[in-house]
């Protein structure tokens, strides 16, 4: 299965989710589902055999089959089933996305930890680091939590095009579900400095925040989407990691590519992947709303 083959019109055409049989698996099964359903996909489920498994590789390679079609079977998700051999999960998982142009790749938190909240693992944040598309991590328990409906879709924006690229994509997957918009702005708070005064401080934290608030009247004003926005004051992953706690879904544009056109996370975006409550979708650079750069 490719883009070409992919659900015509569908926001994210083709969406890769990484089984590894344990509960990260599932979670992350979960919202490849609810995903592939909200934003009209197909879902192509991997799992990643260690290269060279002793003693016979061909037999690990169709026991990992076995149990991830039983898994799919369980979950009641139709999908396509991939059994690669590499030196790592993330390796593994960003072959099939780049054979697939795949428009995102699901994973769950591999880390143990609280209930409800993404914990990104070493397997996790390599698969982040690097990534040829959109990656999308669910919190742990999502699977035993999933049905609830989508009812409003958050966005970290900060004006710069990353973000308004993720809107873009919120907006896309908020007309599909029905689902309003709420974005927030963080404005940091001025380090103090010997030779600035208060006021200064005051009047130069005043100004961003009149033109955060314009940036959002002019992306309202271009995207006809039911959204509505607000800016904060603060430390910007922890005004959105608040914000985690009142959606259901978290929409956050990376920092840019890399040398190889690779998802590059920002720190803002790297810290959500540890702290948020909700499904963190992070959207590289570049990436028109479904459709990562080939």
């Amino acid at each position: 299965m490719t883009h070409e083959t992919a659900q015509e019109g569908a926001v994210l055409g083709t969406i890769v989710v990484g089984v590894d049989g344990r509960e990260g698996g599932r979670d992350a099964i979960a919202l490849a589902a609810r995903l592939a359903l909200l934003a009209r996909g197909e879902v192509v489920a991997v799992r990643v055999v260690p290269a060279g498994s002793p003693p016979d590789a061909a037999a690990a390679e169709a026991e990992a089959w076995g149990e991830l079609i039983d898994e799919l079977a369980e979950a009641r998700l139709g999908a396509d089933v991939r059994v690669v051999c590499a030196a790592s999960p993330a390796r593994g998982l960003h072959r099939i996305a780049e054979e697939e142009r795949a428009d995102a790749i699901v994973v769950g938190s591999t880390r143990q930890g609280r209930i409800g909240r993404v914990l990104a693992g070493d397997d996790v944040a390599a698969t982040l680091r690097g990534a040829p598309c959109a990656v999308a991590v669910a919190p742990r328990g999502f699977a035993a939590a999933d049905g609830a409906r989508i009812r409003r879709i958050g966005v970290g924006f900060d004006g710069g095009a990353e973000a308004r690229q993720a809107f873009d994509l919120a907006a896309a997957l908020g007309r599909e579900c029905d689902a309003p918009i709420v974005l927030r702005s963080v404005v940091g708070t001025p380090i103090a400095a010997p030779d600035v005064t208060a006021y200064a401080r005051l009047e130069s934290r005043q100004q961003a925040e009149y033109a955060a608030l314009a940036e959002l009247h002019e992306v309202f004003a271009a995207v006809d989407a039911d959204a509505t926005g607000e800016v904060r004051v603060g430390s910007p992953v922890e005004e959105l990691v608040a914000l985690s706690t009142d959606v259901e879904v978290l929409v956050v544009g990376s920092r840019g590519w890399g040398a190889l056109r690779r998802l590059l996370l920002g720190s803002t975006s790297t810290a959500l992947t540890r702290k948020a409550r909700c499904p963190v979708l992070v959207l590289p650079r570049g990436a028109a709303a479904g459709r990562a750069p080939a």
